[in-house]
Parts: structure tokens; sequence; C-alpha cells
């Protein structure tokens, strides 16, 4: 047992006390997470100016390619969803006849509808379509009705891009985004 009686004859130097650092581990904490942070934030810097560099030669790549192919005459570049695309090589009195025979995907489309008939019932469906809402409803069932009955495809084609039309209308919210989204997913 520690005799606290001579605690108090004992003398402490003081002197020693002053020269010592002041240790503050809630200021040392906030220092290591201060460091850790701007660690990480150098990190990310760092791995975004890499792969913007890394795009940036892509696209210096693809910019001298497409233009060594156009000195030497023979540049194609199609993009998103072409069909129906035909080339004509340059060569005086030639002709093409084009056949198209893409068939409409009523199973694909009737899935897609049918999804896009969930959305009805949300409660920000009327918000997102406001006063084309009740609109959009009768064009998404009567276009069920029209894919479910295989009726022409010219027919519920001018319905999906009526629905489209909607949807960009409808601007920004989440369930018009979704709707034109899912459409896009239907090849026309």
């Amino acid at each position: 047992m520690a005799d606290f009686k001579n605690l108090s004859n004992s003398a402490i130097n003081l002197d020693l006390l002053k020269d010592m650092p002041v240790r503050n581990p809630t200021q040392e904490l906030i220092d290591g997470i201060q460091s850790d942070q701007n660690r990480m934030l150098r990190n990310i810097q760092h791995t975004r100016e890499v792969k913007e560099a890394e795009e940036l030669r892509r696209h210096n790549e693809l910019i001298e390619t497409l233009k060594t192919a156009g000195e030497n005459g023979a540049t194609i570049v199609i993009g998103d969803n072409a069909n129906a695309v035909q080339v004509q090589q340059n060569t005086s009195g030639s002709s093409q006849d084009m056949v198209n025979t893409q068939i409409f995907n009523y199973e694909k489309t009737l899935e897609v509808l049918k999804e896009i008939q969930g959305y009805v019932n949300f409660p920000q469906f009327q918000d997102a379509f406001k006063d084309d809402s009740e609109t959009i409803r009768n064009l998404i069932n009567e276009s069920i009705k029209a894919v479910e009955t295989k009726q022409e495809p010219s027919l519920i084609k001018k319905s999906l891009n009526l629905m489209k039309d909607l949807a960009i209308r409808a601007g920004g919210s989440l369930i018009a985004s979704g709707i034109l989204a899912l459409l896009n997913t239907i090849p026309m």
C-alpha cells in the first residue's frame, strides 16, 4: 500500500514539466483523421487524372485512326441503334436494293409494357405526368391490347413513340426516366 503521507514531503520538479509537450488526445485523433482524409483525396485526384489521361489517349488514338482511314477513303462510323443501314461504294452505275425484314417483337414489347403498367399505381406517376397522366395510362392499356391481339406494328410503334414523347416532356422525374429507359429497350 502506498504511503500518501510521504507524498507531501516529496518535491516535484516543475521545471521538468514545462519542457514536456502537452498531449491532447482529441486533437491527435482529429489530426489523424484529417491526415487520412487528405491522403484519400490525393489518391482520388491521382486516380481521376490517370483515368482522364487514358481517356484522352484513347480519344486521340481514335481520332488519328479515323483521320488515317479517311485519307485512305474508307471511313464508316455507325453508332447507336443503327438498323436498315446500307453502304454504297463510289462506283459509277452501281445500284443496290435493300429489303429490311425486321420482325416486330411482340413478346418483348408486351413484357416492357406490363412493367410500365406497374408504374401507373405509384403516387409519383401522377406528379410526373400531371395532366398527361390519364393519356399515358390509356396509351399503355391500349398498347397492351394491341400487342396481345398482334395488331399492325406500325400502329403500336406510333403509340410507343407517343409514350416516349410524353415521358420526355415529363422531365427529370424518376418515373418518367424509368419509363423512357424501358421504352428504349424495345427495338423499333
